[in-house]
């Protein structure tokens, strides 16, 4: 399930491959193991992409929710002894993953270098509700909810940036405006997965409003088509952006997407002390905020 669910969030053999440390034959093999064992064709391939079919979008929602579980069992199990040379887990959104996640590490192994740390990806609002219910010890997240359980550190903002494909008319500039990008299509993901993300989209926008509005998962074959069409979507400056697209800074884009450490009010962490600690040396060596 962890080769499947990573398979559809990367919609390439390759980069899938390389994220999951293995050769794409295994890869290859083990989805189309998992198909003859469902009965049902999962993924559709072609030379240019990777998508889902109907039953494999059925099977990602299941896939998710088994992987979430699994590690908060696991989680919950380990950190039953956890502290200073225990073992701490930080589920991370993707853009965090790539933006936080690597400069935090190197100042909690320089505090505590006999500290385990473990992470478990997420999208979005899923960070927090891990970390509530105690499915992780802290997360790293973009634009997380106000929710009373929930402790939060501003890390850093990004400024915004558009994802263009590579034949848009305005994949060539060197910046754009957000009345520019007005005239096209905005594809945005559904405000479920990441309620603050949506709404600072949606607020840049608010005097200029896109020409249409698709909602759609990233990976899906609409969110896809539209993309290559006349689309584009809006991120943070650091997000990790797949190869098949451009960014372009946005010139008048007044918003930015905060990327925060957040952990439960009821049941902090034991090394919170540290961790906070090593956000703070994180902030101060990169410049962030």
């Amino acid at each position: 399930m962890r080769y499947f669910t990573v398979l559809c969030e990367e919609l390439h053999f390759g980069r899938a491959a390389e994220r999951l440390h293995i050769s794409q034959s295994p890869l290859s093999q083990a989805i189309a193991q998992l198909e003859r064992k469902l009965g049902t064709r999962l993924l559709d391939r072609s030379s240019r992409h990777v998508q889902l079919t109907p039953a494999g979008g059925v099977l990602l929602h299941h896939a998710r929710r088994m992987l979430r579980d699994a590690e908060a069992a696991a989680g919950a199990t380990r950190r039953a002894g956890a502290g200073e040379n225990g073992v701490l887990l930080i589920a991370v959104g993707p853009a965090a993953r790539d933006a936080l996640l690597p400069a935090l590490r190197h100042a909690l192994d320089e505090r505590l270098p006999a500290l385990t740390v473990e992470v478990v990806e997420l999208a979005g609002d899923d960070v927090a509700e891990a970390v509530l219910c105690g499915a992780a010890d802290a997360g790293l997240m973009m634009c997380p909810p106000t929710h009373d359980g929930i402790e939060q550190k501003l890390l850093r903002r990004d400024l915004p940036v558009a994802v263009l494909g590579p034949a848009h008319p305005l994949a060539g500039r060197d910046r754009v405006t957000v009345e520019e990008l007005s005239d096209y299509r905005l594809v945005l993901r559904p405000r479920s997965v990441s309620r603050g993300a949506h709404d600072v989209i949606l607020g840049m926008f608010h005097g200029h409003p896109p020409a249409a509005t698709r909602i759609t998962e990233a990976y899906s074959g609409a969110g896809w088509d539209a993309m290559h069409a006349d689309g584009f979507s809006v991120v943070a400056a650091a997000a990790a952006v797949s190869g098949d697209f451009v960014t372009v800074p946005i010139a008048d884009g007044d918003a930015a997407f905060s990327m925060s450490l957040v952990w439960s009010r009821d049941t902090p962490p034991l090394v919170l002390p540290a961790l906070l600690e090593a956000a703070d040396s994180a902030v101060a060596a990169n410049g962030w905020r």
